[in-house]
């Protein structure tokens, strides 16, 4: 009788190990709300875009850590309009103030936007030529409104985690995201091609500098997810692979991009042990295998599904599906 007690004791001990795994801790039904710009919103990137809800890394966040997810990103917004667009009042079925009160996780990404929509190429120039007038002038209303972003959203919702995403690099020698007058001008200043990318970091170092000062001066009231140093270090170790993470517009991040993006949040998130690790990888192997059967019926898919179902984290999934299908047009 001992023994048989013993061994349900043990069985339920272990059936309930195994539901704390699967639920992620108590983070499953999380709930999450994502703002910000075109590159929240990926309705520029994912290919096809009817794989949207497979790619965009809000997709990608919410659906393999089992959370509540709302995405409330406007394409094209600079963080003024973003300050406008929190202040609103519940508007039909968006509900975006009320989604916002309601959240457990708020993830911004904003910025880009205001050195994007306000003469890029003059800036670059301007800036080769140490006129810094219009840079400091967009930086300090970026951080002005960076500032009433935040604290309109912890006056909505003081107990939510606000994660925030550094902007990434895509610039290379050969972007277009600066036009012909502007690249011979700017050779005339000194500023080569093959150092390009360079340069545009000293900018890119300003405008995530509003983000990382921010942090810096409030303590504990955002959660910097740094997106640019993963896209960097992908750039660094494999170059190929950095510029596939952006599509040809030179500005928005790739499926992959999404995905890389995806895993850089994700890791932030079990620091912050509200996501499970375990749980996470699972999810994520099931919905890129998925995927791969689905589209991709010209790839070996034994051997990528044996290497997808050795990997033991989200990022190493990532590479793994994405150098499976590169260059392979998806059927769908």
């Amino acid at each position: 009788m001992s023994k048989k007690l013993t061994a349900i004791l043990l069985a339920v001990l272990l059936l309930v190990a195994a539901a704390a795994a699967f639920s992620g801790c108590g983070t499953r039904g999380l709930k999450i709300v994502f703002l910000g710009d075109s590159i929240a919103e990926a309705i520029l990137g994912p290919v096809p875009m009817t794989e949207r809800e497979s790619y965009g890394y809000y997709s990608v966040i919410g659906k393999r850590n089992y959370y509540e997810f709302k995405n409330r990103a406007v394409s094209g917004h600079q963080s003024a309009d973003m300050l406008e667009f929190i202040g609103r009042d519940d508007e039909g079925a968006d509900i975006t103030r009320t989604l916002l009160r309601d959240a457990d996780i708020i993830h911004i990404s904003i910025l880009g936007n205001d050195f994007l929509q306000n003469g890029l190429n003059d800036i670059f120039i301007e800036f080769a030529r140490e006129q810094l007038t219009r840079v400091e002038g967009i930086l300090a209303d970026a951080a002005a409104n960076f500032a009433q972003i935040i604290s309109v959203l912890k006056g909505y919702n003081p107990g939510a985690v606000i994660m925030v995403q550094t902007v990434y690099n895509p610039a290379h020698p050969d972007t277009v995201l600066v036009n012909e007058a502007a690249r011979e001008e700017l050779t005339e200043l000194g500023i080569e091609k093959e150092t390009f990318r360079e340069y545009a970091q000293r900018l890119l170092d300003m405008l995530n500098g509003v983000i990382k000062d921010y942090d810096a001066e409030h303590p504990g009231e955002i959660v910097v997810v740094d997106v640019w140093k993963y896209f960097n270090d992908i750039y660094t170790a494999d170059t190929a692979r950095g510029l596939g993470l952006i599509i040809g517009d030179g500005i928005h991040p790739s499926s992959e991009g999404h995905a890389v993006i995806a895993d850089a949040i994700q890791d932030k998130l079990e620091e912050l042990e509200l996501a499970n690790h375990n749980s996470a990888v699972r999810a994520y192997r099931k919905m890129r295998i998925e995927q791969l059967e689905r589209m991709y019926p010209t790839v070996d898919a034994k051997s990528v599904k044996r290497e997808l179902r050795k990997a033991d984290s989200c990022a190493e999934i990532t590479k793994i599906y994405f150098d499976a299908v590169r260059g392979i047009l998806p059927i769908y």
